[in-house]
């Protein structure tokens, strides 16, 4: 009998504690699988869950962590082959019905989609790099913002900025959005301020220094820079420091447009396969914390420097050196949960977790069908999902006064092709698509009320 809330992840690393961390938190029964004993002793000391010591990619140890009754099988170890070879044994031998794969080479593109005709089991794949120069190449696209994701098939955008003295919002209540949006969706989606995080209502005050997510749609976009007081970069010459997975596609993507790039790569050899692969872009080989290289190159007139090397300390130094010497924005590519905790005490713009991101994305196949996208916001406190309503569902009985939406927001809602923000007097039909905001602690269990029958 298979048990939808029995999950198994395969990879003790810190995708696969943070999610089992974090559906065990949401009520799942979790198992958790991984080879190293001293690993498994540190899980041990802060994870409640099952923990299975072992290789996944072997039967008799699936079978151990319960793999006959499992609803799905998360495997995300550092090996995409062994994670491959997991989902093929929980497929093909033990009939499980959901997959999720952690896949990072583009070669094994042809695998995954074996995998995929292989059977009745429902596969999808999360790349933390991929997602990574995703966000990194949407933040280019808005001027000021710290955090860009975007829902409803690209309708509706999401986006973080810091609150200065020269924004038209300072002083302004959450209500007040309406007075300069009247007819087209936006609204104040949550708010950090200093240590706490807020899904506001629509009496709270946007304060100078607070971090404001707004909710809008795309055609808004310049109408929400100028009252941010985020000025239009003209300059589009970006620099990237390391030719990692991330900091060479996003120089090949960067390049395909209209955007000046230097890749700067201390490594003799690792320099000269950039060069190499890139086509536009240019590669030159140093180090990218060598001040008088990053005034040679006209730092100071970068739109954006990108630290994307593989040392993630690293990166956090070099984007700080390189706001200092005049970069327009600065983003830093960091996966250590205490390091990205960082951001709102240091002067960076933006820090890109993979990690995180993939979390997101696999987040979205636990929850189900229905759920198109889920988003974290940042240090994971505010969670974004997007749905659809089912028939007979909670949320289409009655207007969202009546829902007793404690500690959540219903920011937008699609009904066919017409996007709007709701009223307390609005009602969702079923089909409809809704994007739900709450604390990540509640989300998981406030979405499945909503949602469910």
């Amino acid at each position: 009998m298979r048990d939808p809330k029995h999950i198994i992840v395969v990879g003790g690393g810190l995708m696969g504690t943070t999610l089992a961390e974090r559906l065990s938190k949401d009520g799942y029964d979790v198992s958790m699988v991984e080879s190293s004993q001293g690993r498994l002793l540190e899980l041990s000391e802060g994870l409640d869950v099952r923990l299975v010591r072992g290789n996944g990619a072997t039967a008799p140890v699936l079978r151990d962590a319960g793999v006959e009754r499992a609803g799905l099988v998360l495997a995300v170890t550092d090996s995409d082959e062994a994670n491959l070879l997991v989902a093929f044994l929980a497929a093909r031998r033990f009939r499980v019905p959901r997959l999720v794969i952690r896949i990072r080479d583009a070669g094994h593109e042809e695998a995954f989609a074996l995998l995929q005709e292989s059977g009745d089991s429902a596969y999808a794949r999360v790349n933390p790099e991929a997602a990574a120069v995703e966000r990194i190449t949407r933040l280019l696209q808005v001027p000021g913002a710290l955090d860009v994701v975007s829902f409803m098939d690209g309708q509706l955008l999401v986006a973080g900025f810091r609150i200065g003295p020269q924004s038209e919002f300072a002083g302004l209540t959450v209500a007040h959005m309406k007075l300069f949006f009247a007819e087209t969706p936006a609204l104040v989606a949550a708010i950090q301020r200093g240590d706490r995080w807020i899904v506001p209502h629509g009496e709270e005050e946007l304060h100078v220094g607070d971090l404001a997510y707004f909710a809008f749609a795309r055609e808004e976009l310049d109408g929400i820079l100028a009252l941010i007081g985020a000025a239009s970069e003209a300059r589009r010459y970006v620099v990237i420091a390391g030719a990692s997975r991330i900091g060479l596609e996003l120089a090949r993507r960067l390049e395909a447009g209209d955007h000046r790039v230097l890749l700067i790569e201390a490594d003799p050899a690792r320099a000269q396969a950039a060069a190499d692969l890139l086509e536009e872009a240019v590669v030159i080989r140093g180090a990218a914390t060598d001040q008088t290289l990053l005034e040679e190159e006209e730092i100071e007139r970068a739109s954006t420097f990108v630290a994307a090397s593989d040392d993630q300390e690293e990166n956090l130094v070099t984007a700080l050196l390189a706001r200092r010497l005049g970069a327009a924005r600065a983003f830093a590519v960091v996966d250590n949960p205490a390091l990205v905790h960082l951001l709102g005490e240091i002067a960076l713009d933006a820090i890109i977790s993979p990690r995180q991101l993939a979390i997101g994305l696999a987040l979205q196949y636990v929850r189900g069908s229905q759920v198109f996208q889920v988003a974290e916001l940042l240090e994971d406190q505010v969670e974004i999902v997007e749905a659809e309503a089912p028939p007979g569902s909670r949320i289409t009985r009655a207007p969202l006064c009546e829902l007793g939406l404690r500690g959540a927001l219903v920011a937008a809602v699609r009904h066919g092709e017409q996007l709007r923000v709701p009223s307390g007097e609005d009602r969702v039909e079923a089909g409809d698509r809704v994007l739900l905001i709450a604390a990540t602690e509640s989300a998981s269990k406030i979405a499945e009320d909503l949602l469910g029958a």
